[in-house]
Protein backbone atom coordinates (compact mmCIF):
# COMPACT_ATOMS: atom_id res chain seq x y z
CA UNK A 1 0.00 0.00 0.00
CA UNK A 2 2.99 2.56 0.77
CA UNK A 3 4.36 1.34 -2.47
CA UNK A 4 1.07 2.82 -4.16
CA UNK A 5 1.55 5.81 -2.71
CA UNK A 6 4.76 6.68 -3.31
CA UNK A 7 4.40 6.10 -7.22
CA UNK A 8 4.51 9.38 -9.17
CA UNK A 9 1.33 9.71 -11.48
CA UNK A 10 3.03 11.49 -13.88
CA UNK A 11 5.30 8.42 -14.24
CA UNK A 12 1.51 6.04 -14.65
CA UNK A 13 0.52 8.38 -17.41
CA UNK A 14 4.03 8.73 -19.03
CA UNK A 15 3.69 4.40 -19.35
CA UNK A 16 -0.10 5.14 -20.73
CA UNK A 17 1.64 7.26 -23.55
CA UNK A 18 4.21 4.98 -24.05
CA UNK A 19 1.94 2.42 -24.55
CA UNK A 20 -0.42 4.86 -26.71
CA UNK A 21 2.29 5.64 -29.16
CA UNK A 22 4.25 1.93 -29.16
CA UNK A 23 7.48 3.38 -27.48
CA UNK A 24 9.56 0.80 -25.72
CA UNK A 25 10.76 1.81 -22.19
CA UNK A 26 11.21 -1.32 -21.31
CA UNK A 27 14.64 -2.15 -22.70
CA UNK A 28 17.75 -0.61 -20.80
CA UNK A 29 19.66 2.34 -22.70
CA UNK A 30 22.23 4.74 -21.94
CA UNK A 31 21.15 8.21 -23.00
CA UNK A 32 23.72 11.15 -23.78
CA UNK A 33 22.46 14.63 -23.49
CA UNK A 34 23.88 18.00 -24.71
CA UNK A 35 21.37 20.91 -25.93
CA UNK A 36 21.46 23.97 -28.67
CA UNK A 37 19.24 27.08 -28.98
CA UNK A 38 19.60 27.04 -25.29
CA UNK A 39 18.14 30.87 -23.67
CA UNK A 40 17.25 29.34 -20.52
CA UNK A 41 14.45 31.17 -20.27
CA UNK A 42 11.47 32.23 -22.93
CA UNK A 43 10.20 35.30 -22.47
CA UNK A 44 9.17 38.75 -23.88
CA UNK A 45 11.83 41.19 -23.62
CA UNK A 46 9.91 44.41 -21.67
CA UNK A 47 12.66 46.61 -23.02
CA UNK A 48 12.49 45.82 -26.73
CA UNK A 49 8.94 44.73 -26.64
CA UNK A 50 10.11 41.78 -28.30
CA UNK A 51 11.27 38.26 -27.84
CA UNK A 52 14.35 37.45 -25.66
CA UNK A 53 15.52 35.10 -28.47
CA UNK A 54 15.26 34.05 -32.24
CA UNK A 55 11.76 31.84 -32.16
CA UNK A 56 12.21 30.24 -35.30
CA UNK A 57 15.38 28.30 -33.39
CA UNK A 58 13.75 25.51 -31.48
CA UNK A 59 15.13 24.43 -28.16
CA UNK A 60 16.63 21.17 -29.13
CA UNK A 61 17.91 18.56 -26.61
CA UNK A 62 19.43 15.82 -28.18
CA UNK A 63 22.53 13.45 -28.19
CA UNK A 64 23.39 9.49 -28.39
CA UNK A 65 22.07 6.38 -26.94
CA UNK A 66 22.83 2.53 -27.07
CA UNK A 67 21.58 -0.39 -24.98
CA UNK A 68 22.96 -1.09 -22.08
CA UNK A 69 25.00 -4.26 -23.24
CA UNK A 70 26.49 -2.84 -25.78
CA UNK A 71 30.31 -1.54 -25.25
CA UNK A 72 31.65 1.40 -27.05
CA UNK A 73 35.53 1.81 -27.09
CA UNK A 74 36.69 5.30 -28.12
CA UNK A 75 38.60 8.36 -26.71
CA UNK A 76 39.36 11.99 -27.07
CA UNK A 77 42.89 11.03 -28.62
CA UNK A 78 40.96 8.58 -31.67
CA UNK A 79 38.80 11.47 -32.36
CA UNK A 80 41.59 13.70 -32.53
CA UNK A 81 42.88 11.40 -35.10
CA UNK A 82 39.63 10.86 -36.98
CA UNK A 83 39.39 14.81 -37.24
CA UNK A 84 42.44 15.59 -37.68
CA UNK A 85 42.44 18.07 -34.67
CA UNK A 86 45.48 19.51 -32.87
CA UNK A 87 47.22 17.69 -29.66
CA UNK A 88 45.88 20.81 -27.63
CA UNK A 89 41.98 20.43 -28.45
CA UNK A 90 40.55 18.99 -24.77
CA UNK A 91 37.04 19.20 -26.12
CA UNK A 92 35.00 18.26 -29.29
CA UNK A 93 32.53 21.02 -29.39
CA UNK A 94 29.90 21.92 -31.94
CA UNK A 95 30.38 26.02 -32.14
CA UNK A 96 34.21 25.22 -32.36
CA UNK A 97 34.63 23.03 -34.86
CA UNK A 98 31.21 23.16 -37.00
CA UNK A 99 29.84 25.72 -36.38
CA UNK A 100 30.26 27.92 -39.24
CA UNK A 101 26.65 29.94 -40.18
CA UNK A 102 23.86 28.49 -40.85
CA UNK A 103 23.02 25.08 -41.40
CA UNK A 104 23.68 24.91 -44.93
CA UNK A 105 27.29 25.88 -44.10
CA UNK A 106 27.50 23.32 -41.43
CA UNK A 107 26.70 20.75 -43.67
CA UNK A 108 29.65 21.49 -45.91
CA UNK A 109 32.28 20.61 -42.77
CA UNK A 110 34.25 17.18 -43.74
CA UNK A 111 34.61 17.03 -40.18
CA UNK A 112 30.91 16.79 -39.34
CA UNK A 113 30.54 13.86 -42.14
CA UNK A 114 33.32 12.18 -40.05
CA UNK A 115 31.77 12.32 -36.86
CA UNK A 116 28.23 11.57 -38.33
CA UNK A 117 29.79 8.30 -40.15
CA UNK A 118 31.62 7.36 -36.84
CA UNK A 119 27.56 7.34 -35.47
CA UNK A 120 26.29 5.29 -38.35
CA UNK A 121 28.60 2.55 -38.03
CA UNK A 122 28.75 2.41 -33.83
CA UNK A 123 26.18 0.68 -32.20
CA UNK A 124 24.70 3.80 -30.89
CA UNK A 125 21.34 5.87 -32.35
CA UNK A 126 20.74 9.53 -31.97
CA UNK A 127 17.70 10.99 -30.26
CA UNK A 128 16.56 14.77 -30.01
CA UNK A 129 13.29 16.73 -28.21
CA UNK A 130 13.00 19.99 -29.98
CA UNK A 131 10.93 22.37 -28.46
CA UNK A 132 9.23 25.02 -30.82
CA UNK A 133 8.92 28.07 -28.86
CA UNK A 134 6.85 30.08 -30.50
CA UNK A 135 4.06 27.23 -30.99
CA UNK A 136 4.41 26.03 -26.96
CA UNK A 137 3.33 29.55 -26.36
CA UNK A 138 0.44 29.66 -28.79
CA UNK A 139 -0.77 26.83 -27.62
CA UNK A 140 -1.40 28.06 -24.50
CA UNK A 141 -3.71 30.53 -25.99
CA UNK A 142 -5.36 27.17 -28.18
CA UNK A 143 -6.28 25.51 -25.31
CA UNK A 144 -7.56 28.82 -23.21
CA UNK A 145 -9.97 29.01 -25.92
CA UNK A 146 -11.35 25.58 -27.05
CA UNK A 147 -11.33 22.29 -25.65
CA UNK A 148 -10.26 18.71 -27.41
CA UNK A 149 -13.69 17.30 -27.01
CA UNK A 150 -15.08 20.51 -29.14
CA UNK A 151 -12.43 20.04 -31.62
CA UNK A 152 -13.63 16.50 -32.01
CA UNK A 153 -17.34 17.57 -31.76
CA UNK A 154 -16.83 19.29 -34.86
CA UNK A 155 -15.11 17.01 -37.05
CA UNK A 156 -11.77 18.21 -36.69
CA UNK A 157 -8.21 17.04 -35.55
CA UNK A 158 -7.00 18.10 -32.46
CA UNK A 159 -3.17 18.36 -33.06
CA UNK A 160 -3.95 19.35 -36.44
CA UNK A 161 -5.83 22.58 -35.56
CA UNK A 162 -2.98 23.63 -33.24
CA UNK A 163 -0.74 23.52 -36.18
CA UNK A 164 -3.20 25.82 -37.89
CA UNK A 165 -3.74 28.06 -35.05
CA UNK A 166 0.11 28.09 -34.90
CA UNK A 167 0.59 29.45 -38.79
CA UNK A 168 -1.87 31.58 -38.26
CA UNK A 169 -0.09 33.96 -36.29
CA UNK A 170 3.66 32.55 -36.80
CA UNK A 171 3.84 35.18 -40.04
CA UNK A 172 2.17 37.89 -37.88
CA UNK A 173 5.53 37.22 -35.29
CA UNK A 174 6.51 40.96 -35.21
CA UNK A 175 2.89 42.25 -34.29
CA UNK A 176 2.01 39.44 -32.16
CA UNK A 177 5.25 40.33 -30.21
CA UNK A 178 4.39 43.79 -29.45
CA UNK A 179 0.66 42.78 -28.61
CA UNK A 180 1.97 40.12 -25.87
CA UNK A 181 3.96 42.81 -24.43
CA UNK A 182 1.01 44.92 -24.37
CA UNK A 183 -1.22 42.93 -22.41
CA UNK A 184 1.80 41.01 -20.39
CA UNK A 185 1.57 37.88 -21.75
CA UNK A 186 1.00 35.11 -20.57
CA UNK A 187 -0.39 37.25 -17.45
CA UNK A 188 -3.59 38.61 -18.90
CA UNK A 189 -5.70 40.69 -16.61
CA UNK A 190 -9.73 39.35 -16.36
CA UNK A 191 -10.71 42.74 -17.48
CA UNK A 192 -8.44 43.01 -20.76
CA UNK A 193 -9.26 39.64 -22.27
CA UNK A 194 -11.92 41.07 -24.73
CA UNK A 195 -9.65 43.62 -26.11
CA UNK A 196 -6.97 40.97 -25.95
CA UNK A 197 -8.87 38.66 -28.07
CA UNK A 198 -10.11 41.30 -30.75
CA UNK A 199 -6.50 42.54 -31.15
CA UNK A 200 -5.44 38.84 -32.40
CA UNK A 201 -8.53 38.83 -34.21
CA UNK A 202 -7.65 42.21 -35.89
CA UNK A 203 -4.16 40.60 -36.70
CA UNK A 204 -5.68 37.63 -38.66
CA UNK A 205 -7.25 39.64 -41.51
CA UNK A 206 -10.92 38.94 -42.89
CA UNK A 207 -12.66 35.95 -42.70
CA UNK A 208 -13.66 36.00 -45.99
CA UNK A 209 -9.76 35.16 -47.04
CA UNK A 210 -9.45 32.04 -44.64
CA UNK A 211 -10.06 28.43 -44.80
CA UNK A 212 -12.70 26.58 -43.01
CA UNK A 213 -10.33 25.59 -40.17
CA UNK A 214 -9.02 29.10 -39.43
CA UNK A 215 -12.82 30.68 -39.53
CA UNK A 216 -13.85 27.87 -36.83
CA UNK A 217 -10.42 28.80 -34.75
CA UNK A 218 -11.26 33.00 -36.12
CA UNK A 219 -14.77 32.45 -34.62
CA UNK A 220 -13.30 30.55 -31.30
CA UNK A 221 -11.36 33.40 -30.28
CA UNK A 222 -14.30 35.65 -30.98
CA UNK A 223 -16.33 33.72 -28.87
CA UNK A 224 -13.29 33.97 -26.08
CA UNK A 225 -13.70 37.82 -26.18
CA UNK A 226 -17.02 37.55 -24.54
CA UNK A 227 -15.66 34.98 -21.93
CA UNK A 228 -14.60 36.27 -18.59
CA UNK A 229 -11.70 33.43 -18.37
CA UNK A 230 -8.70 32.33 -20.66
CA UNK A 231 -7.99 29.90 -18.09
CA UNK A 232 -4.13 29.13 -18.60
CA UNK A 233 -3.41 32.40 -19.32
CA UNK A 234 -4.32 34.50 -16.05
CA UNK A 235 -1.68 34.36 -12.63
CA UNK A 236 1.21 33.96 -14.22
CA UNK A 237 4.69 36.14 -14.44
CA UNK A 238 4.31 39.07 -16.56
CA UNK A 239 6.12 38.40 -19.89
CA UNK A 240 7.38 34.51 -19.05
CA UNK A 241 6.19 32.41 -21.52
CA UNK A 242 8.79 29.42 -20.37
CA UNK A 243 10.58 29.76 -16.55
CA UNK A 244 13.08 27.08 -18.17
CA UNK A 245 13.93 23.96 -19.96
CA UNK A 246 13.99 21.68 -17.21
CA UNK A 247 10.45 19.51 -17.81
CA UNK A 248 12.43 18.38 -21.23
CA UNK A 249 15.27 16.87 -19.21
CA UNK A 250 12.98 15.26 -16.61
CA UNK A 251 10.39 13.84 -19.10
CA UNK A 252 12.56 11.03 -20.36
CA UNK A 253 14.21 10.34 -17.00
CA UNK A 254 10.52 9.31 -16.23
CA UNK A 255 9.63 7.63 -19.91
CA UNK A 256 12.57 5.97 -19.62
CA UNK A 257 13.05 4.60 -15.99
CA UNK A 258 14.84 1.12 -16.56
CA UNK A 259 17.33 3.20 -18.62
CA UNK A 260 20.67 5.89 -17.74
CA UNK A 261 20.44 9.51 -18.68
CA UNK A 262 24.36 11.47 -18.63
CA UNK A 263 23.22 15.26 -19.12
CA UNK A 264 25.64 17.88 -19.82
CA UNK A 265 25.80 20.01 -16.87
CA UNK A 266 23.21 22.58 -17.20
CA UNK A 267 23.30 24.66 -13.77
CA UNK A 268 19.48 26.56 -14.64
CA UNK A 269 17.72 22.91 -14.29
CA UNK A 270 20.25 20.61 -12.36
CA UNK A 271 18.23 21.47 -9.02
CA UNK A 272 14.97 21.88 -10.38
CA UNK A 273 15.31 18.12 -12.18
CA UNK A 274 17.07 16.38 -8.79
CA UNK A 275 13.67 18.32 -6.83
CA UNK A 276 11.32 17.10 -9.10
CA UNK A 277 12.58 13.65 -10.04
CA UNK A 278 13.20 13.19 -5.80
CA UNK A 279 9.32 13.71 -5.67
CA UNK A 280 8.97 10.17 -7.54
CA UNK A 281 9.97 6.94 -6.98
CA UNK A 282 13.25 4.55 -7.94
CA UNK A 283 14.62 7.31 -10.50
CA UNK A 284 16.66 9.21 -7.92
CA UNK A 285 19.65 6.75 -9.11
CA UNK A 286 19.05 6.69 -13.56
CA UNK A 287 20.44 10.03 -14.04
CA UNK A 288 23.64 12.48 -13.36
CA UNK A 289 25.33 15.79 -14.72
CA UNK A 290 28.63 15.56 -15.68
CA UNK A 291 30.95 17.89 -17.41
CA UNK A 292 31.32 17.47 -20.60
CA UNK A 293 35.36 17.20 -20.61
CA UNK A 294 34.96 13.82 -19.00
CA UNK A 295 32.89 12.06 -21.15
CA UNK A 296 33.19 11.78 -24.87
CA UNK A 297 29.77 10.81 -25.60
CA UNK A 298 28.43 13.76 -24.26
CA UNK A 299 30.80 15.83 -26.42
CA UNK A 300 29.56 13.85 -29.35
CA UNK A 301 26.04 14.54 -28.20
CA UNK A 302 27.13 18.45 -28.02
CA UNK A 303 27.63 17.59 -32.15
CA UNK A 304 24.12 15.95 -32.63
CA UNK A 305 22.17 19.02 -30.93
CA UNK A 306 24.01 21.38 -32.83
CA UNK A 307 23.26 20.28 -36.36
CA UNK A 308 19.71 19.35 -35.13
CA UNK A 309 19.47 22.88 -33.72
CA UNK A 310 20.71 24.17 -36.78
CA UNK A 311 18.26 22.20 -39.49
CA UNK A 312 14.97 23.05 -36.80
CA UNK A 313 16.72 27.05 -37.63
CA UNK A 314 16.72 26.45 -41.05
CA UNK A 315 13.24 24.81 -41.59
CA UNK A 316 11.35 27.45 -39.84
CA UNK A 317 13.15 30.12 -41.44
CA UNK A 318 13.05 29.47 -45.05
CA UNK A 319 10.04 28.99 -47.49
CA UNK A 320 9.66 25.60 -50.06
CA UNK A 321 11.32 27.79 -52.89
CA UNK A 322 13.97 28.72 -50.90
CA UNK A 323 14.44 25.56 -50.06
CA UNK A 324 14.24 23.99 -53.23
CA UNK A 325 17.00 26.38 -54.41
CA UNK A 326 19.00 24.80 -51.53
CA UNK A 327 18.69 22.02 -52.77
CA UNK A 328 19.61 22.70 -56.48
CA UNK A 329 23.05 23.80 -55.58
CA UNK A 330 24.18 21.78 -52.69
CA UNK A 331 27.94 20.49 -53.08
CA UNK A 332 28.29 16.51 -53.10
CA UNK A 333 29.62 17.33 -48.95
CA UNK A 334 26.21 18.85 -48.28
CA UNK A 335 24.06 16.24 -50.06
CA UNK A 336 26.48 13.42 -48.00
CA UNK A 337 25.87 15.08 -44.53
CA UNK A 338 22.14 15.76 -45.19
CA UNK A 339 21.51 12.36 -46.42
CA UNK A 340 23.51 11.06 -42.89
CA UNK A 341 21.92 12.95 -40.79
CA UNK A 342 18.51 11.30 -42.62
CA UNK A 343 20.11 7.90 -42.17
CA UNK A 344 20.34 8.53 -38.17
CA UNK A 345 17.12 10.36 -38.22
CA UNK A 346 15.47 6.87 -39.50
CA UNK A 347 17.39 4.43 -37.91
CA UNK A 348 16.61 6.25 -34.16
CA UNK A 349 12.97 6.10 -35.57
CA UNK A 350 13.29 2.51 -36.83
CA UNK A 351 14.85 1.43 -33.45
CA UNK A 352 12.63 3.57 -30.82
CA UNK A 353 9.68 5.78 -32.23
CA UNK A 354 10.39 7.87 -28.61
CA UNK A 355 13.80 8.63 -29.83
CA UNK A 356 12.84 11.65 -32.04
CA UNK A 357 9.90 13.74 -29.72
CA UNK A 358 8.83 17.24 -31.86
CA UNK A 359 7.18 19.61 -29.77
CA UNK A 360 6.30 21.62 -33.08
CA UNK A 361 3.61 22.18 -35.50
CA UNK A 362 2.84 18.73 -37.62
CA UNK A 363 4.40 20.09 -40.08
CA UNK A 364 6.99 20.76 -38.98
CA UNK A 365 8.52 17.67 -39.70
CA UNK A 366 6.44 17.26 -42.39
CA UNK A 367 8.57 20.60 -43.56
CA UNK A 368 11.55 18.68 -42.91
CA UNK A 369 10.78 15.23 -44.44
CA UNK A 370 10.16 16.91 -47.78
CA UNK A 371 13.35 18.89 -47.59
CA UNK A 372 15.15 15.80 -46.95
CA UNK A 373 13.22 14.05 -49.81
CA UNK A 374 14.22 16.46 -52.31
CA UNK A 375 17.96 15.84 -50.77
CA UNK A 376 17.38 12.62 -51.52
CA UNK A 377 16.18 13.08 -55.11
CA UNK A 378 18.69 15.47 -55.84
CA UNK A 379 21.36 12.82 -55.08
CA UNK A 380 19.78 10.27 -57.72
CA UNK A 381 19.81 12.89 -60.63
Amino acid sequence: MDREKNVDPLVAMQQELCDMWGINNQTKYVFYYDESNNCRKFWVDDNKQQFNTDYTADFVLAGLVKKEEDTVDVSLESFRKILKLQANVEEIKFKKLYSKGDFLQCVKEKRLFETLSWIDKSPFFIHYTNVNNLFYTLVEIFDSIVSPDEIIEFGYDYLKMKSIFYYMFKEKADELQKLMFKYRYPNIQRENIEMFCNELLFLLGSRKEMREEEKFLAGMLARAAKSDELIFLHDNDDYIMQENYAEFYIDPIRKYQKSTHIFDEEMTVQEIVKNQIAQGENMADNFKFVKSETDIFVQLSDIVAGIFGKMFKYINSTNINQRRKDVENLSKLQVDNILLIDKLRMGANQENPGFLCSIAPMDEVGILNRFLEMVKNRNVK
